[in-house]
């Protein structure tokens, strides 16, 4: 009897020493030695980041890149279109290199003066960058369970934007299986004795019985069925979600078990100013140079009458920062013990919480106006050269670049008396007159200079009136508590 208990008894005590094997995987650390926390980390002197301990958001865009599409050319006509092409040519007396040519080269638009063509800076694509980050008081096994980026434009909006697709993902919790098994046995028992038979030599033959106990013999038999399920769990949550208007932008993301939501989130959009709600401050209005040709292929400089100088209207906002106020809405899941990877044995504390409100440059002040350069007589080193076209704007010339600006001094230096000292002289071959930028005055004899065009003194005053949002105020500081003596 006591041999049976003890036969028994070896299947539970297998099944004891397997329940308690633990996973060193499923762990951080081991719980002979738990893990020593050690220092007290500083934020960086002087660092553009304000939050470093808790959890962060900061938000910015660069320019989104604009795929190049190669130039229209006369072989993207039809078959039909290029053929009938090749046929009029051929009648006029074009070679068969010339036919060549004019097929592989895009076609050139002719010169012609336009009324009220003016190109409006102000429209900005651009790529938001919404990063955000944890705490450095953050726990082993810590993770941000849902975030909310709340993005409100001071002094423009958003517009031409993308309907952000809801991006939901699926997180299987655990794959169930439950078998059922019926089964019934059944056997006939060893007998109680055996019977052998001991032959003796000699005549006549005899046999000697004799009993041996111990011995077995018997029938046995199994019948079973055996039934099983399988289920899945699955949790689904949302990755990344946006909702935007001209005015808002919210983006929200959760996790889910084990997962987080730190990192960043990018958004392809347009930026657009409100010049009709500005007060006190409005664009201003220049011509801007988009193309030049002042020499001949020889390097001989063309005469006046000759050169190519191409103007269109711009209108150009002050060189303020596009700014936004942000806020981060956030819920994090703090365990008590983060030593095991598994949150179903961990007792944690959720909590909720939000940044302070933050005023952040989503665009740089010197990306919001384009730079641009401007010609000055030695005379008048206040006053721009103008230009006036042939529907009377007389307004400041804007060059695109130093070089630019610098080549047509150059050339207006080498021209001299055919167009200095004169009044409203007329150069290149849309009707465009140089002017002095003084009513009556012809322009200037003497040396010009090359100056970038410089931002006026009350740029933090225009700044100001070209909000839309009022700006968060600050929270006032506790005052100082007198010591004790």
């Amino acid at each position: 009897m006591n041999g049976r208990r003890a036969h028994l008894a070896l299947p539970a005590a297998a099944l004891l020493l397997l329940a308690g094997c633990a996973h060193p995987e499923n762990y951080r650390w081991s719980d002979q030695a738990p893990p020593q926390f050690v220092g007290t980390p500083r934020p960086p002197t002087d660092s553009a980041f304000n939050v470093w301990d808790t959890p962060a958001v900061s938000v910015y865009s660069f320019p989104t890149a604009t795929p190049t599409t190669p130039d229209i050319t006369l072989r993207d006509l039809s078959d039909r279109g290029q053929a009938a092409l090749i046929q009029a040519m051929t009648a006029a007396g074009a070679d068969p290199t010339g036919i060549r040519d004019a097929l592989l080269k895009a076609p050139k638009p002719k010169t012609e003066a336009t009324e009220d063509a003016v190109n409006v800076e102000g429209a900005y694509k651009r790529t938001l960058v919404a990063n955000v980050t944890k705490g450095w008081n953050a726990v082993p096994g810590e993770r941000l369970v849902w975030t909310w980026i709340d993005v409100q434009p001071v002094n423009f909006a958003f517009e031409g934007y993308t309907v952000i697709a809801t991006d939901n993902q699926l997180l299987n919790i655990e794959q169930i299986t439950n078998a059922t098994t019926a089964s019934a046995n059944a056997s006939l028992g060893k007998t109680g004795s055996e019977t052998t038979a001991t032959t003796t030599a000699g005549t006549p033959v005899s046999k000697v019985l004799t009993d041996v106990a111990g011995s077995t013999a018997g029938v046995g038999g199994t019948l079973s069925n055996t039934y099983t399920t399988t289920a899945s769990i699955n949790q689904q949550y949302v990755k990344l979600g946006a909702d935007i208007v001209p005015g808002e932008l919210r983006i929200f993301r959760e996790s889910e078990r084990n997962l987080d939501v730190a990192g960043n989130t990018l958004i392809a959009l347009t930026l657009k100013l409100a010049p009709t709600k500005w007060r006190g401050v409005g664009m201003e209005t220049s011509l801007r140079v988009s193309k030049q040709t002042l020499a001949k292929p020889d390097g001989s400089l063309n005469d006046p009458a000759d050169v190519t100088f191409e103007l269109m209207q711009n209108q150009a906002p002050p060189r303020c920062a596009l700014q936004a106020i942000v806020i981060l809405h956030y819920q994090t899941r703090r365990p008590r013990d983060g030593r095991s990877y598994v949150e179903g044995e961990q007792t944690v504390t959720y909590a909720r919480a939000s940044t302070v409100p933050a005023v952040v440059d989503v665009v740089p002040a010197d990306e919001v106006r384009k730079p641009a350069w401007r010609v000055y007589a030695k005379a008048s080193p206040k006053i721009a050269l103008h230009a006036s076209g042939p529907f009377e704007t007389d307004l400041p010339i804007d060059f695109a670049s130093y070089e630019q600006a610098r080549n047509f001094v150059i050339w207006l230096m080498r021209m001299g008396p055919k167009v200095l000292g004169k009044n409203e002289p007329v150069i290149g071959k849309t009707g465009l007159r140089l002017t002095s930028g003084i009513s009556d005055q012809p322009l200037f004899t003497g040396d010009y200079f090359v100056k970038r065009v410089e931002d006026p003194a009350n740029l933090a005053t225009g700044c100001a009136g070209m909000r839309t949002r009022a700006l968060p105020v600050a929270p006032a500081l506790p005052a100082p508590t007198p010591e004790k003596k």
